[in-house]
């Protein structure tokens, strides 16, 4: 259930109300509060819309609760003593609001009407149709009320909330005017007053004060029931033009948020999703959740939002593990600058490995820059079968061809005991590597070379891993920003086709495997057949695609040349 505030939200989700607010120097808070469980017997048929309806209010007080704690907590005596008598006058002045709106409601909505009617109608008329009349008036004037009073500055922030809560509360994808929920609370009342309004004036009893008032309060709960119990339908279909009839009074309570207002409902969902409690932020530090709100945003705007991207952010900004940033309960203002200068970055296209200079790739942390490119969650997958097949074989001589970072190299080196060779014509690359072998301590052994030319003609190996530039020489200009910008041309270009070095390194790579050994590649999409083909026809055997986490065709491996396998080889064939 989401409650609008005039400044905030309230969520009420599994026993758990989180208050979320905007103060007057739009600094974002987070307050909440456990409530005990209500007997299930109240969401029963009929019996629930009164439950809402009392309920609804109920949360509304305890927001208020909340809200005067929080002015009250860090204050000196003085001034909460000051501000109890703020407190006092402003419960004076809401009682006195309160009774001043009964007696504009009692004139607008009882003695207008019936003065109106009789002004027009100065013959006798039917008893029902004279009350059917009345009703109708009381009706519009109400109508009109609420009317003036969605265009009023002051109630701006109330509809807007509330617009914003709908469109959470509904979940539904599709235009603005069909994901406004039709049972959202401000809604259900104005239901309940024109129904209450038209009823009981149509039926317009009158035996004597105190039996009016009691059928007359029997018949509101009948209409409250029966209005909870039709708007919950209507909410339930699928019928999107019964939906919109909702529009007829949605539009007087709800408003088109902005952005910082989807924030700040958003806040209040992730402190209820990610926490069991509840927990006092300081005045100084900035609440998680409000932090997750504004990345997401900021991220989601700019079409590059990934959950791991804000979890990686926070995590290397506090310096802390993924798991252990997720404990953290809020952050310092200097922190939250930092994270927020990063998340911006990111949002322009600058991958994460660029903003930090590294990157953490198969459990290891390694530096990246414009001088290579950085690795991706795809070649730990490649990386994962060619260990499989080093362990299960015992392979002793491993070459990384096209190196870059030396992730390939450097991961195979640390998982499992063999010589690793590694090769890639630029040399700024290598240096890059030969930092992130020393920071890892693995022993690689680095070569430039253009492919194999700069190899022994005689070295060979049991394993060549490869993940070669793979990209069309045309497509280039079309990939996203934080790929052609960030990432070295060099590592990229892949030919017209985008097979060159496929090409090349299959038909090379049989005078330097050793017989039966292995050769795997990291495949572009759309490539692993081609590339299989290739291999086939190179003499390639036991040829095998594997698809990645996105169920795309990613890892393409082989065995070079049909003959005895070697004895050190624990072929399992």
């Amino acid at each position: 259930m989401i409650i609008p505030l005039s400044n905030g939200v309230a969520i009420y989700d599994k026993n758990r109300l989180c208050v979320s607010t905007i103060d007057e120097n739009g600094d974002k808070n987070i307050n909440g509060e456990n409530i005990k469980e209500t007997n299930k017997i109240f969401d029963k048929p009929i019996i629930r819309g009164i439950t809402y309806f009392f309920f609804g209010f109920n949360l509304y007080y305890r927001c208020f609760v909340l809200q005067r704690q929080e002015k009250e907590e860090g204050k000196n005596k003085s001034a909460k003593s000051t501000d109890r008598i703020n407190f006092l006058s402003d419960y004076i002045m809401l009682i006195a609001s309160i009774v001043i709106s009964f007696f504009i409601g009692y004139l607008l909505l009882g003695v207008l009407p019936s003065y109106i009617f009789n002004s027009i109608f100065t013959i006798s008329t039917n008893y029902y149709f004279q009350s059917f009349m009345i009703a109708l008036f009381r009706i519009l004037i109400f109508y009109a009320v609420m009317v003036i009073l969605r265009f009023c500055p002051f109630m701006s922030g109330l509809y807007s909330f509330n617009g914003v809560g709908n469109i959470w509360q509904n979940g539904e994808k599709g235009s603005y005017r069909h994901r406004i929920c039709p049972l959202n609370f401000l809604n259900f009342i104005v239901i309940v007053s024109i129904l209450s309004l038209f009823v009981i004036s149509l039926i317009a009893i009158n035996i004597n004060f105190i039996i009016n008032f009691f059928i007359n309060l029997l018949l509101i709960f009948v209409i409250i029931s029966l209005s909870y119990e039709l708007l919950r339908f209507v909410s339930n279909t699928k019928l999107l033009w019964l939906k919109d009839l909702s529009l007829v009074t949605n539009f007087l309570v709800c408003g088109k948020p902005n952005i910082t207002q989807e924030e700040v409902i958003m806040s209040a969902k992730l402190e209820l999703e990610n926490f069991k409690d509840f927990e006092k932020t300081d005045k100084n530090r900035i609440s998680i959740s409000t932090l997750y709100a504004e990345m997401q945003t900021k991220l989601k705007n700019s079409e590059r939002f990934e959950q791991s991207d804000v979890d990686w952010i926070i995590a290397t900004v506090l310096n802390k593990s993924r798991a252990d940033a997720k404990l953290v309960r809020s952050v310092s203002q200097k922190e939250y600058r930092e994270i927020m200068r990063a998340c911006e970055k990111r949002a322009k296209g600058e991958p994460i490995s660029s903003i930090f200079g590294f990157v953490e790739f198969y459990g290891l942390r390694l530096e990246v820059n414009k001088k290579v490119l950085s690795p991706r969650m795809e070649t730990e997958l490649l990386v994962d079968e060619a260990l499989k097949k080093i362990r299960e074989y015992e392979l002793e001589s491993v070459l990384d061809m096209c190196t870059g970072s030396g992730a390939i190299a450097i991961a195979v080196a640390k998982y499992y005991p063999c010589k690793v060779t590694a090769v890639d014509v630029s040399k700024g690359a290598l240096g890059v590597a030969q930092i992130n072998a020393q920071n890892n301590n693995v022993k690689v052994e680095f070569i430039q070379s253009d492919l194999f030319k700069g190899l022994k003609k005689n070295k060979k190996y049991d394993i060549i891993i490869s993940n070669p530039p793979y990209i069309k020489s045309g497509d280039i200009e079309k990939l996203d920003v934080e790929v052609k910008k960030f990432d070295p041309r060099l590592a990229l270009d892949g030919g017209v086709d985008g097979l060159n070095f496929y090409r090349e390194i299959i038909a090379s790579s049989g005078k330097h495997l050793n017989k039966n050994g292995w050769l795997f590649f990291e495949v572009g999409q759309g490539q692993a057949q081609k590339v299989k083909e290739m291999m086939t026809e190179q003499q390639f055997y036991d040829v095998n695609i594997i698809k990645d986490y996105s169920k795309i065709e990613r890892i393409v491996y082989g065995r070079a040349g049909k003959g005895n396998i070697r004895k050190n080889f624990k072929d399992k064939e």
